[in-house]
């Protein structure tokens, strides 16, 4: 899991954007106001952040 494409630098801007249109998508386009949904994008939010953390720790 060390060397995993998840957690590689170039990966971590790819969260945010499919966290963001996944947002827009599920809130403008489909209107619904369901919480599970927002759940997903709450995940890929984290994971962006984590992956973000990993990298910070790796460069030391």
């Amino acid at each position: 899991m060390k060397d995993s494409l998840f957690w590689k630098k170039s990966f971590i801007t790819v969260y945010f954007i499919v966290a963001l249109l996944s947002f827009i998508l599920f809130k403008f386009y489909i209107k619904t106001d369901n919480m599970a949904i927002y759940l997903m994008v709450f995940y890929l939010f984290c994971l962006g952040i984590a992956s973000i953390i990993i990298n910070a720790k790796q460069n030391r």
